[in-house]
């Protein structure tokens, strides 16, 4: 009689091997395999690792194809100078990609493609490398969004996902791993998150496959799983999770990652889902990855001032920078995830402590690494930084709802926030309701913690009543300082003479009394000198001569008299790729304006030269065909001809509408004679509103483009370059 052979005998044996064959690495030896363990308790019961049906899904599991796998790299500002080592992995021998598909925002394109073409100018030849290619995106949805609209369409059978690090931080086997992948039918990859729904915790590399409820990048999957567009890669994970018996969204697989900032990362021991305390809608945590950029540390008060730092902190993370929050205040000592709709987890500290200062310092002190940026909204909180490498930037606690801005900034700009010193100068005659006007707008600033000089510059000739309303101005942000000719001298003097810059990190901003200011005036100068003159592209940037706070609506230099200008209508007409562009101008703008300090000096030189006529005669014409060769009696006259002759620029805003960080009133005066309605409307623009800081991001790729994508024009407003004014200055 034959025996009945037991299936329990055979059956368990055969899914342990199948289940090695199934998740080991390209290198891995067979006697390796079979130290693999199985998890030895799963994350929840909800979450169950179902041998069976993986056994029946790949139980004749092989690795990808070469060529069958495409790569989906984003690229953010922080990651730019990365780009080359970042792609060199996908072009060694041992990979199976034959695609690269590199998302940029529209404004890093021309950045982007350089970087590309000098990863394969070093590439090592006798390789078949991948094709990589450039996707523009014009910064509309969340970087994941993007990424998986991008794998739709790709054309392999296999796909990478990565985040914007590409695969550094992982070792060299996990590199391996993701290169040349087994053939799963699940996403596979080192970082994600087990456990159930409401029990979640972010798991380190391990050599034993876990199950995951969804996975971060870097993974492998084939492109069949996506179907739709979701906004995180906690509704992607759990779209798929969805479709299977075993609710599965993933496996994570990883060995020996040095990647320390994963294993002892942000990402709390529980993740679980909360509800803000605003009343938002209850949405799933993401792991808060330490990725490429700087590490920002934020110390508020308590929860409700996170509520109002979000967008920074959500615009920070999405540009690739690693984030700690402290609340040093709060009701009670905690840690928690505040968790928002825009794939951007947010980890944070609370600490109840008398000795508040001792609290932040030793939390400080359990710093993996010295962080570059802390970020506070008082000075206690930063009384106990030590830390000389650290830049401190503080914003009073009412500024924090209107930062947003600060989120575009890149690390570099970060670094040199307390570098610029912004002078104010105003100058004022016999204009009393003007000069109150323009000094209420003022004190409704906002300066985001930064000390300003403010010299008030008063006539000769003028009235009571504008010397009494100076003497009684109470300024809060600085020094204060007066000063009255006692000599008539006229406009020309007075503006020249109002400001001179002690260093080249000092900056003068000049108004007259008939000017109204923005009360965000303040965060478009700051945000516009940083760009430009500390960030990375500083260098080629040294033809701008200042920013302006008004827009342009006419153009005063034709010889035939004033034209209506629209900038959007004209680059709409040139194709410009983002008619909302700002642009770079020759003329400079006297209703509210800040100007540089080397060209200032310049300016200075060159006005004392050409009054003495000691080069050339007063009447001498320098700039053919502009109206303002009439303005004898104009400081403009003369900067324009330095502008003119040097090939000299100026940065100005192009909100919609004409919204503008500054207005003229046109009030009778030196140059106005009379002021009619019709010719106030003509120079009267809207102002931004405090309500509407939103606003200020209404950018290409919602950021200050890049120096080289701004377009020019001349002082007549017609299209140009830079190359074309310089030349025609040095012509004359």
């Amino acid at each position: 009689m034959r025996r009945k052979i037991s299936t329990s005998r055979w059956l368990i044996p055969f899914l342990f091997v199948s289940y090695i064959f199934l998740f080991r690495t390209p290198e891995q030896a067979p006697a390796e395999a079979e130290q693999s363990q199985l998890p030895a308790q799963l994350p929840s019961p909800q979450l169950t690792f179902n041998f069976s049906s993986l056994v029946l899904e790949i139980g004749k599991a092989h690795f990808v194809e070469r060529g069958s796998l495409t790569a989906i790299l984003p690229v953010t500002q922080a990651s730019l100078l990365a780009l080359p080592d970042t792609l060199s992995p996908f072009l060694g021998p041992s990979s199976c990609v034959s695609k690269v598909l590199v998302v940029c925002p529209e404004s890093l394109l021309l950045r982007s493609r350089a970087a590309v073409r000098q990863v394969f100018r070093s590439a090592p030849e006798n390789v078949n490398h991948p094709d990589v290619s450039l996707h523009p995106w014009g910064g509309d949805g969340s970087p994941t969004v993007v990424a998986l609209q991008v794998a739709a369409h790709a054309s392999t059978k296999w796909l990478l996902i990565l985040d914007d690090t590409g695969l550094n931080g992982l070792s060299d086997r996990t590199r391996d791993m993701l290169l040349c992948p087994v053939a799963v039918e699940l996403p596979t990859g080192p970082r994600g998150v087990v456990g159930a729904p409401g029990n979640r915790s972010c798991a380190p590399p391990s050599p034993e496959a876990l199950p995951a409820l969804y996975l971060l990048p870097p993974f492998t999957l084939p492109s069949t799983l996506i179907q739709n567009v979701h906004e995180d890669w906690f509704n992607f994970g759990r779209s798929i999770s969805q479709a299977r018996k075993d609710r599965l969204g993933g496996v994570i697989r990883g060995y020996g990652d040095p990647d320390a900032n994963w294993r002892n990362s942000v990402c709390p021991n529980r993740l679980s889902t909360t509800t803000s305390p605003r009343g938002g809608t209850k949405i799933p945590t993401p792991f808060v990855g330490d990725r490429s950029g700087g590490l920002f540390i934020f110390l508020l008060p308590n929860i409700d001032d996170l509520h109002l730092a979000l967008q920074l902190l959500c615009r920070l993370y999405e540009t690739g920078h690693s984030i700690k929050i402290l609340l040093y205040a709060n009701s009670r000592p905690a840690s928690g995830v505040w968790e928002t709709s825009s794939s951007c987890p947010l980890q944070y500290d609370a600490i109840v402590d008398q000795r508040t200062e001792l609290g932040i310092h030793d939390w400080l002190g359990r710093m993996e690494r010295e962080p570059d940026i802390i970020f506070a909204v008082s000075e206690l909180a930063t009384r106990s930084v030590t830390n000389e490498h650290s830049i401190v930037v503080r914003i009073p606690p009412e500024d924090l709802r209107h930062a947003h801005w600060m989120g575009s900034l890149s690390l570099t700009e970060w670094k040199n926030w307390n570098v610029p010193r912004i002078d104010i100068s105003i100058i004022t005659q016999d204009r009393p309701q003007s000069l109150a006007r323009l000094l209420s707008s003022l004190s409704q600033g906002r300066f985001f913690g930064d000390s300003l000089s403010l010299r008030l510059n008063m006539e000769q000739s003028s009235d009571l009543e504008t010397i009494r309303m100076v003497g009684a101005y109470q300024w809060g942000h600085g020094a204060v300082f007066t000063h009255r000719r006692v000599i008539h001298g006229g406009l020309l003097p007075a503006v020249v003479e109002s400001w001179y810059p002690h260093s080249n990190d000092s900056y003068g901003l000049l108004l007259e009394d008939d000017v109204e200011l923005s009360p965000l005036f303040y965060a478009w100068i700051k945000m516009g000198i940083l760009r430009y003159r500390y960030g990375e592209g500083r260098s080629p940037a040294a033809q701008l001569f200042g920013i302006s706070l008004y827009q342009q609506k006419n153009i005063e230099l034709h010889p035939e008299g004033r034209k209506a200008f629209d900038p959007r209508r004209l680059f709409a007409k040139n194709n410009v790729p983002d008619p909302s562009t700002p642009y770079l101008s020759q003329i400079p703008c006297s209703w509210g304006a800040v100007y540089f300090p080397e060209h200032w000096r310049e300016f200075h030189d060159y006005l004392a030269a050409r009054l003495s006529e000691s080069t050339m005669e007063i009447e001498r014409i320098v700039v053919p065909d502009v109206r303002s060769n009439n303005w004898t009696k104009s400081w403009k006259k003369y900067f324009i001809e330095m502008v003119y002759l040097r090939g000299y620029v100026m940065l100005y805003p192009n909100y919609a509408e004409f919204v503008s960080l500054s207005t003229n009133h046109l009030e009778v005066g030196s140059h106005v004679k009379e002021r009619p309605k019709e010719k106030q409307e003509v120079f009267r623009l809207p102002l931004m509103e405090l309500s509407e800081s939103r606003q200020l991001l209404d950018l290409p790729g919602g950021g200050l483009p890049g120096w080289e994508t701004l377009p020019v024009l001349n002082l007549t407003g017609c299209m140009s370059s830079l190359e074309e004014i310089i030349r025609a200055g040095e012509g004359n």
